[in-house]
């Protein structure tokens, strides 16, 4: 672990894996830390180094007040990977993450040797403008404490809440550690999410995978990947919106056959 200044702020990073392999960067959702993609980076270690970071505004990456905007989360990749002497990274990112590598994949297309985007959409409607204004009015009134209940069951199935209390717990401290400043800064940016109309100009080879219980995820997802030339689309049995923490096996099996191929 190190913290990176970069792009303005202070980010924190951990580097792992093989030195000299491809570079696999993880990018976190909303309100969780560089840890949501342990369970991945020690399985990839071996065939890649690997970059997780706490997105800004997130775990130990410093969150300044005011809205964030995709430039800036994007921009904060780029910055880390021109620190470390990253020319091209394979990018892997769920939710906020997911958008980031959407991002990335449109306005850094060079540096993106392939995009796993997961349980993530690419514009902001009408729905999604309300679901923001009711957590938005949440924390408001109650803190960061009062998403707790209802991300977890969004993020869950109920019968994986009830039988994996320990990484429930885990995920509940990464939201509960969440800066308010961090949560609201990137709240903003996916108010003004807009790459909808763009994702016909992807280029690089992309996989987008999503849970089977992620809400309209599948839906959304699948006709994303409609409009991205040779991509593909796979879901992920049992899994809700956290589905590389939820089904682990199955989510890291379909992505070793994605990198393989693409390597």
């Amino acid at each position: 672990m190190e913290t990176i200044n970069a792009n303005g702020i202070g980010i924190r990073v951990k580097v792992s894996g093989k030195k000299g392999a491809p570079w696999l960067t993880f990018s976190n959702s909303l309100a969780t830390t560089l840890a949501m993609w342990d369970g991945q980076a020690e399985v990839f270690a071996d065939d890649f180094q690997i970059l997780q970071y706490d997105t800004r505004g997130h775990g130990q990456t410093a969150a300044p007040a005011g809205a964030y905007t995709w430039d800036q989360l994007t921009g904060d990749v780029v910055a880390l990977w021109d620190h470390l002497g990253i020319q091209a990274s394979h990018v892997v990112g769920l939710s906020l993450g997911g958008m980031t590598g959407l991002g990335l994949a449109l306005e850094h297309r060079q540096r993106v040797l392939s995009l796993i985007a997961c349980d993530c959409r690419s514009d902001a409607p009408e729905m999604f403008q309300k679901m923001w204004d009711q957590r938005c009015a949440g924390i408001a009134e109650g803190g960061i404490a009062a998403t707790v209940e209802m991300t977890l069951a969004a993020w869950f199935t109920e019968g994986f809440r009830d039988t994996q209390a320990t990484i429930v717990e885990q995920v509940k401290e990464m939201i509960l550690t969440t800066p308010v400043a961090g949560y609201l800064g990137c709240v903003a940016a996916l108010r003004a999410l807009d790459y909808k109309r763009r994702l016909a100009e992807i280029t690089c080879p992309t996989l987008f995978m999503v849970g089977q219980f992620d809400g309209p995820h599948p839906a959304e997802m699948q006709s994303m990947q409609e409009q991205v030339a040779g991509s593909h689309y796979q879901v992920i049995t049992g899994a809700a919106h956290i589905s590389n923490m939820e089904q682990p096996q199955i989510f890291n099996a379909h992505l070793a056959q994605f990198l393989q191929t693409n390597r």
